[in-house]
């Protein structure tokens, strides 16, 4: 059942409206009325309807505003229009705010009824389309080699700690990649510029002769291995992924034989940069990072050969525990001030770099790194938190060489909660100062009608949606509730010390129309201004 809002300002209209439709039948229901866009609002406060039907023209705020509001607010929110024949502009206006429909007055309930079914067909369309799996999973299958080519490149860019291999595996399955063996190896194939320059006219389309390139390297590493090939950027990427036997036996002779076919066939050379072997899907980003540093010793090497890190750096990749990924979760969790997930997360990165076989200068690396972590995470919030760094690092080596490993943890663990003090006091101070301004600049400015949440936010350098959640946490009124009371006090203050007209008052609180300043003074006191002054008088005399 779908709720709606009605919102009309002729009352005779709303009341036929809401007795004659049998909504419930209809599968819809009414939570709420209003006479003007601005008690529309008010009701929205505190129910949101899924549809509002709304009058162009009314006073105090037309359904026009009214839209815009709401778009702002509640964007999700399906809208129609009721207006008289001479509102063309206006509804020229409703298309450009995505009016669902549009229904002209005088307004019949058989048009009414009909305009309501029209409404209901295209919502239920849209939730069923929405939940249509068979539909969904056809959409899917005809995008399935874009969405492979996409997580084959998230494979090399993105990290899957979070993620099981088990779960990594299932996603496999379900792209249908060749993905499955027990062992793997990638290779990074770059196009050497120079020699292809040579051959080729510079008209000649670089990408086609990389597409043509792909699908040779393709054919030869399914020759001898599984895996699947493709493209990154200006290089060829080609994960090869079998048993431990065939990758020791064939990923040599697959990198020779893509080098050979380079040149005869396409008459340039190619560098190609092999990573270590390595088990399970999600080392895959790795191992390309390793490929990158393969191949940038290219220049040392013979053109139109295999780059193997392995010849060339000396370590096993397995130590780098501390990664992208690892650096993300560590500064998020001291952001936020999860402090039980963060103990936990430290607890696990100590585990994950052991504590047997490490040197004090290897266990030195990793605390600097985890120390640097958090100082660039305080850093993005706390701009002057490094006066103590030099301290700290003489720290961290004289605690590498003194303590065991556990002791370190725990005083890793005791630096991260005090930073997180730290973060914490000074957003406390920012928050407590942003909401300070932000009040005395209303106070300020309130006589600007132009005045709105989004040009305080804009003038705060914050956006409109915190600066609303922060505004009225800390000053205990929403923004409007608070720009109300200001231009309330102000008017009373005016009304009852000057002889000024009405409309000058309402002038000089802020409001550009007399009876919409009436309606809200009204409304904020319970009694209108010249009622309040006649009394203030009379109790003078």
């Amino acid at each position: 059942m779908y709720s709606i809002l009605l919102v009309d300002d002729e009352q005779d209209i709303r009341q036929s409206i809401v007795e004659l439709v049998q909504w419930e039948k209809m599968g819809f229901r009414i939570v709420g009325e209003a006479s003007n866009g601005v008690e529309a609002l008010e009701v929205m406060e505190e129910n949101v309807p899924d549809i509002l039907i709304t009058d162009i023209r009314m006073p105090i705020m037309d359904g026009i505003e009214l839209t815009k509001r709401v778009r702002e607010k509640n964007p999700s929110v399906k809208i129609v229009f009721l207006s008289g024949y001479d509102d063309f502009e206006y509804a020229v206006d409703g298309i450009k705010l995505n009016i669902l429909e549009y229904l002209l007055k005088p307004i019949s309930i058989n048009d009414l009824e009909k305009m309501l079914s029209k409404v209901r067909g295209k919502l239920d369309l849209e939730k069923k389309e929405a939940n249509d799996l068979a539909r969904i999973e056809k959409d899917y299958l005809e995008k399935i080699e874009a969405i492979k080519m996409s997580f084959l490149v998230s494979l090399i860019t993105d990290n899957y700690n979070n993620i099981t291999e088990t779960e990594l595996q299932k996603m496999i399955e379900m792209y249908q990649l060749n993905l499955s063996g027990e062992r793997q190896v990638l290779l990074n194939v770059n196009i050497d510029s120079t020699s292809f320059k040579k051959n080729y006219h510079e008209n000649q389309n670089l990408e086609l002769i990389k597409f043509s390139l792909t699908n040779t390297i393709r054919q030869i590493a399914q020759k001898y291995l599984n895996g699947e090939v493709f493209s990154f950027m200006s290089n060829i990427i080609v994960i090869l992924s079998d048993t431990k036997e065939n990758i020791e036996l064939y990923t040599d002779i697959v990198v020779k034989e893509i080098s050979e076919s380079a040149q005869k066939i396409f008459g340039f050379s190619v560098e190609i940069g092999v990573s270590e072997e390595y088990e399970g899907m999600s080392a895959t980003k790795r191992a390309f990072q390793s490929s990158v540093s393969a191949l940038s010793y290219r220049l040392l090497i013979e053109k139109n050969k295999g780059i193997y890190i392995s010849d060339l750096e000396t370590g096993n990749q397995q130590e780098l525990v501390f990664d992208e990924a690892n650096e993300v979760k560590l500064a998020s969790l001291i952001k936020i001030g999860a402090t039980e997930e963060l103990e936990d997360f430290i607890d696990y990165l100590f585990l994950s770099f052991g504590t047997s076989n490490e040197g004090q200068e290897h266990i030195q690396i990793f605390l600097m790194e985890l120390y640097m972590a958090v100082l660039r995470a305080s850093k993005s919030v706390i701009s002057k938190y490094d006066s103590d760094m030099l301290h700290y690092i003489q720290m961290i080596s004289d605690i590498c060489h003194y303590q065991e490993m556990n002791i370190i943890k725990e005083w890793f663990k005791d630096y991260c909660l005090s930073v997180i003090d730290k973060i914490q006091m000074q957003r406390k101070k920012k928050t407590d100062s942003i909401a300070k301004q932000s009040y005395d600049y209303l106070y300020d400015h309130y006589d600007d009608p132009a005045i709105s949440l989004k040009s305080v936010s804009k003038e705060m350098l914050i956006s409109p949606s915190y600066f609303s959640s922060l505004f009225k946490k800390e000053n205990g009124l929403s923004f409007t509730e608070a720009l109300v009371k200001i231009r309330m006090e102000k008017a009373k203050e005016h009304l009852l010390t000057t002889d000024h007209k009405i409309f000058e008052v309402a002038m000089s609180s802020g409001y550009t129309d007399q009876h919409y300043f009436s309606y809200c003074f009204k409304k904020y006191f319970g009694e209108s201004p010249n009622k309040i002054r006649e009394t203030f008088k009379k109790m003078s005399y």
